[in-house]
């Protein structure tokens, strides 16, 4: 997991949010990297849209959720980019 994210927090942006200094590798948490949020029960993939400083000095990450990685792996296999 890149970035520990619940899927039911939006915020006024319509996105979901999360707090950059929680990530597992912030390196990896840009505008427009493609990462798996979420914890280990409910994964998902999301587009970061930017990254924000917050009220309280918190870098704040704003992602927009692709999709779940079953699908992406599945969607992945069928353009054959994956071994079957």
């Amino acid at each position: 997991m890149t970035l520990p994210a619940d899927v039911q927090q939006i915020d006024q942006t319509g996105y979901v949010w999360a707090f950059l200094d929680e990530a597992a590798a912030p390196d990896r948490v840009v505008q427009g990297a493609l990462i798996v949020a979420g914890d280990s029960d409910e994964p998902f993939l999301a587009r970061v849209v930017d990254v924000i400083d917050g009220p309280t000095g918190r870098s704040i990450v704003h992602l927009d959720v692709v999709g779940v990685p079953d699908q992406a792996i599945d969607e992945l296999r069928h353009a054959h980019l994956l071994p079957q």
